[in-house]
């Protein structure tokens, strides 16, 4: 009995394992056979070595040809994608390349993929589209030093300034000198000028012999009225680079310049600075005394009278124009009487240069010798540049030869040497009125007013300004008043300001 229970129990036992089996057997069957069917659905990609063995030799047009046939029978595989937008890449077909490389980003490929999509679209001429690339690369690849130069320069082509100045910042590590260049002209358009000066400085010390960067900070400098720092650089550009200045469009102002900070010197030398060019005025500048006397510069205009030695100008005090030296002691001698000989002898004064040459210079204007009149005063500031009074007769005696801007040059160096005078000031208002414009003439009367308050002429000159000029009669009939004030009764000055206050009430 126990037998046949144990028989009947190992049936069961191996009953149940036969079927456990024959289910798992069918199950591995189930699962191949799906394996098999996906492998017959999705065929294996195409070997792509002899696409890319074409592009490295530099056959671009067989490597578009295969990759293409991949790409019909492929239209998914951003491998193939990729290839066939480098090949285009390489065949100059830069729109279709950065198409294809779009197609791989959407297919799947990875984020290097954006970069190589930007660089295409940059190439292409789309730089808004490169932008997106690149700022979509950037976003995954921070550190990428390099592509934030990229993203800059391209920025900076769209006018986009404040994201290229960021993103060039980032990526200082691999800008050119154009791009120090282009980052000092973006911080300058900000007016950051600091800054600016610092990538322009970085720029001239990558190409020490480019004067591009110089030129932008010399701009600076005047516009910053910094007047020595850009005397400096307009003597650096031109050593560095002749005629470069010359040809820019910062010709005009520095001639200015060096014509405002440097008249003396020319003056010294008996030239007329208005007639030189930029290039010129630098020569002349450049060179020592005795190399001028040997070898000057030629103006392409007329020149003011060379200067000679005062021994060469006939004294107008004397009788004769050749009369040059003093006369024989003989002569002296036999002229005198004999209440001469018995006479106490004439006391000598002993006269400065400076003044003589002034005191001549007052004789040869008023004598209308306005050449005359240049020699001495040039004469007179050669031995004190500071002289005031002999800055004065120049300007003076260019304004009766109508040469206009030196007149005007000539009375501000007067004024800067001695800025109370009055004389001085009323002669540059004169000379001002010709040469300012209609506000900043106004600006100067102003000006001096302050300076002078008490003076009645002053007073006058502005009020006919705003009566007449500017057709502001309240104004005008306050400094009428004002000159009635100042002025005695009676004046002739007083009458005539009665006689406008009149007017304007009428």
């Amino acid at each position: 009995m126990k037998m046949a229970n144990l028989t009947n129990r190992r049936l069961v036992i191996w009953s149940v394992m036969s079927l456990v089996g024959g289910c798992g057997e069918e199950e591995r069957v189930r699962v191949n056979s799906t394996k098999e069917l996906e492998t017959e659905e999705a065929p294996r990609l195409p070997d792509l070595s002899n696409a890319v063995e074409k592009r490295v030799q530099g056959k671009t047009a067989e490597a578009i040809k295969i990759l293409s046939k991949f790409n019909s029978e492929f239209p998914d595989s951003h491998a193939i994608l990729i290839q066939l937008a480098r090949a285009l890449l390489e065949s100059n077909q830069f729109a279709m390349s950065a198409f294809r490389f779009d197609q791989a980003i959407a297919a799947g490929a990875d984020e290097e993929t954006l970069k190589e999509a930007a660089q295409a679209y940059e190439l292409a001429g789309d730089l808004n589209s490169a932008a997106e690339r690149y700022g979509d690369y950037l976003l995954l690849n921070d550190k990428d030093s390099e592509s934030w130069a990229k993203y800059g320069r391209v920025l900076a082509n769209i006018n986009q300034t404040t994201q290229a100045i960021n993103a060039l910042g980032k990526g200082s590590d691999y800008l050119s000198f154009d791009d120090c260049l282009t980052m000092g002209n973006l911080l300058s358009s900000k007016n950051l000028l600091p800054q600016a000066e610092f990538w322009y400085k970085t720029a001239h010390r990558k190409e020490a012999n480019n004067p591009a960067p110089l030129l932008a900070l010399l701009q600076i400098k005047l516009e910053k009225n910094e007047g020595q720092k850009a005397e400096d650089l307009i003597f650096q550009i031109e050593k560095l680079s002749p005629q470069a200045l010359e040809k820019s469009a910062l010709a005009q102002s520095s001639s200015n310049l060096l014509r405002q900070r440097k008249l003396g010197e020319f003056i010294q030398r008996g030239i007329a600075p208005s007639q030189l060019s930029l290039s010129q005025m630098i020569e002349v500048l450049n060179q020592k005394e005795d190399v001028m006397q040997k070898d000057p510069v030629v103006a392409r205009g007329p020149k003011l009278p060379p200067t000679r030695p005062i021994e060469e100008i006939p004294d107008l005090n004397q009788g004769g124009p050749d009369k040059i030296n003093d006369p024989p002691i003989e002569e002296i001698s036999s002229a005198m009487n004999l209440a001469a000989a018995f006479s106490s002898p004439p006391i000598q004064k002993t006269i400065s240069p400076v003044q003589s040459h002034v005191e001549s210079a007052h004789v040869a204007y008023l004598d209308r010798k306005y050449l005359e009149t240049l020699h001495y005063a040039r004469s007179a500031i050669k031995e004190n540049s500071t002289n005031s009074e002999a800055w004065k007769l120049c300007s003076q005696a260019h304004f009766q030869l109508g040469e206009i801007n030196e007149a005007e040059m000539t009375i501000l160096e007067a004024i800067r040497h001695d800025p109370t005078n009055f004389d001085i000031r009323m002669d540059y208002l004169r000379i001002a009125r010709e040469t300012l414009t209609s506000n900043r003439y106004l600006a100067e009367l102003e000006k001096a007013r302050e300076l002078f308050p008490e003076s009645s002429d002053l007073v006058w000159e502005l009020a006919r300004r705003y009566h007449l000029v500017e057709r502001m009669p309240v104004t005008a009939g306050v400094l009428y008043r004002k000159v009635i004030e100042l002025e005695s009764s009676g004046s002739p000055l007083s009458r005539q300001a009665e006689m406008e206050l009149l007017k304007l009430r009428e």
